[in-house]
């Protein structure tokens, strides 16, 4: 590693408390949604992740009445991901959250990812400077970072709960640790597809780490890995959409932006991660993130964590879904398949997995 890039790691780092997950079609990581507490309405303000007895394992969705309650439906399913995972590394190591992970491994791999108009933090600074503290996460070689598990690990690691996030509320379905495409079960169809047609699908943010993600199957009956998800890459179609309150909320749509260029598998699309992370100092060039997708609330406070912000923050909003529309392949074989969620994230050394079980109709 050169000088510039060892230099670079000097700096302060953000504790976090959430994640995120799909949301429709609900993912196998909601398992533990039949549990107390997350049957009911999510706390407010939310404790966070560091709280004890591990209360802060929450991954709130708008619901409960007219959708303005936020509700726990969604169980922890926003904590299943890989946690100290970065590009050029052979290996996740559960421990490091970046940027000082930039040195965990003997890292030859460079970026793929410079354009600052694709980047979602620090978009002001040169690609490769000692200000370009992101320089290896997993967004900046979009598909490229290693990860435990491709329906994610509870909780990041398995060495018991850790920083940055990285903790799980054992409980009977599941614990710290657990592989989800070896222990989550399989769940009746949450959606009934076509092939060839155009679906909705959404996730949400309970803490923003910008970067970006993309949809993929795996026939239920295969092994639930890299190997299987990357043979069918959906591509997006159409508009971006934000929705606040639930499925009758109130919905607006806009331009997505894509990359295609130096991901994997070649040629693949990905989403950027629509929400900004503005305003914060500490972790970005300036505070420097991109422009809000929607009419923002002046001042609304975009790095408290129960802000009044639409569309942009460190946190949630814990209301708003994200949707995209993606395409069934015309011939793609009638049957079950999982449909998974991969989100490589630009502001820490993360990647984020759900798994939802769909069925797929012959067109």
């Amino acid at each position: 590693m050169t000088l510039l890039r060892l230099f670079s790691v000097a700096v302060a780092l953000v504790v976090v408390t959430g994640h995120g997950s799909v949301v429709r079609p609900l993912p196998r990581q909601a398992v533990d949604r039949d549990l107390a507490p997350w049957t009911g309405l999510a706390p407010e303000p939310l404790p966070p992740v560091s709280a004890p007895d591990f209360a802060g394992t929450w991954c709130p969705i708008a619901g409960g009445k007219d959708g303005k309650d936020k509700v726990g439906s969604l169980a922890q399913a926003c904590f299943w991901f890989s946690n100290g995972c970065v590009i050029g590394c052979e290996a996740c190591d559960g421990s490091t959250r970046g940027p000082e992970a930039g040195h965990v491994c003997n890292n030859t791999m460079q970026p793929t990812l410079c354009d600052p108009s694709k980047r979602t933090v620090n978009t002001g600074a040169e690609c490769g400077s000692k200000d370009d503290i992101y320089y290896y996460t997993p967004w900046r070689a979009p598909g490229f970072a290693p990860l435990f598990d491709s329906c994610g690990m509870a909780g990041g690691r398995a060495l018991g709960p850790g920083g940055h996030g990285a903790v799980y509320k054992n409980t009977s379905h599941a614990k710290q640790g657990d592989l989800g495409s070896a222990v989550l079960p399989a769940m009746e169809p949450q959606a009934t597809w076509k092939a060839g047609e155009t679906v909705e699908v959404s996730w949400a943010l309970s803490a923003n780490h910008g970067g970006g993600y993309q949809y993929r199957l795996c026939p239920a009956d295969s092994a639930l890995d890299e190997d299987c998800f990357m043979k069918t890459v959906l591509p997006f179609v159409g508009k971006q959409s934000f929705r606040w309150g639930g499925l009758n909320g109130t919905q607006i749509w806009f331009d997505g932006t894509y990359v295609s260029e130096g991901t994997k598998p070649a040629g693949s699309t990905w989403a950027m991660n629509p929400i900004p992370r503005n305003g914060e100092p500490k972790s970005t060039l300036d505070g420097r993130g991109f422009r809000p997708r929607c009419k923002e609330v002046p001042g609304c406070g975009d790095m408290a964590v129960e802000s009044r912000c639409f569309c942009s923050g460190m946190w949630g909003p814990y209301d708003l879904e994200i949707i995209d529309y993606v395409k069934i392949p015309e011939h793609l074989p009638a049957g079950r398949y999982v449909l998974g969620w991969r989100w490589d994230c630009e502001e820490s050394n993360q990647v984020w997995n759900s798994c939802s079980d769909v069925e797929i109709l012959s067109k």
